[in-house]
């Protein structure tokens, strides 16, 4: 069995002759009537290993020729270099030229700040109402409250949260960001309440036995479709008669609305 003339390592050593024990030992059990007159064996020498990576290192570089370097840093503006320590030392600071927010973002963020003010508002008059914690806007609260960073005020705004947001609020309420703009706050809490009847409900109960904060909006509480009439706030508060099923049995129903005067000076 010829054996090449090149020195291997103590570990190619100690691996080529656990190679042939371990060939030696099957053809014995084996009972094996004809030996191989030949056989290679190849070992992973440690010289075999630095060519290896030498090889993966010059084609990474070659790869690397066609594109430009990209230069890993830590931005300045992360970090107060004077009061706290670089995280990565071997890491140098990078000083960005470019905005932070770029004018797109900053407009798509002034709209969202005028939603975030009607949504406030919702809030204050609804918030400790149980069809509040299950409707739509509350879910939108949170949405918009993520994404103008108001919890941890690190103005680390993400791009694609803002354009979900966007969809989001035409998929559901048919408002786009040009409509946001140019919209009244009450066109817009309108165009919101009107997506959770529950809540609706819930305002004109409230509208009704004063329990509205006194500086809420009280005419978007009782709008339905866009318009106020007795009908809608019948069906707002006792649901539509017109989808009563075949067979069910009619009831009556008695609405006493108390209206109060008070002079003011």
């Amino acid at each position: 069995m010829p054996i090449s003339d090149q020195k291997l390592t103590l570990e190619g050593n100690a691996e080529l002759l656990s190679k042939l024990t371990d060939d030696f030992y099957q053809l014995a059990i084996s009972k094996a009537k004809t030996v191989p007159t030949q056989r290679i064996y190849r070992i992973a020498s440690a010289s075999e290993s630095t060519f290896v990576n030498r090889s993966a290192r010059k084609a990474a570089l070659r790869a690397l020729a066609k594109k430009p370097l990209t230069k890993v840093a830590i931005d300045s503006r992360r970090i107060d270099q004077e009061a706290i320590r670089n995280p990565r030392r071997n890491l140098q600071y990078w000083r960005r030229s470019g905005q932070f927010v770029d004018d797109d973002m900053q407009d798509k963020l002034n709209v969202f700040a005028k939603l975030m003010d009607v949504l406030n508002g919702v809030k204050k008059d609804y918030g400790t109402e149980p069809e509040y914690h299950d409707s739509y806007v509350r879910e939108l609260y949170g949405h918009v409250e993520r994404a103008l960073r108001l919890k941890t005020g690190d103005k680390d705004y993400f791009g694609p949260q803002l354009a979900y947001l966007e969809q989001l609020l035409f998929a559901r309420y048919r408002l786009s960001m040009e409509q946001l703009r140019k919209q009244s706050a009450s066109e817009i809490k309108q165009a919101i309440l009107s997506k959770d009847e529950d809540l609706l409900k819930r305002g004109v109960y409230l509208n009704n036995t004063g329990g509205l904060n006194k500086n809420s909006d009280k005419s978007s509480s009782i709008v339905v479709d866009g318009k106020t009439t007795p009908q809608n706030i019948v069906e707002a508060i006792f649901g539509n008669n017109n989808l009563r099923r075949d067979g069910d049995r009619k009831v009556e129903r008695t609405i006493t609305i108390t209206i109060t005067d008070e002079v003011k000076e």
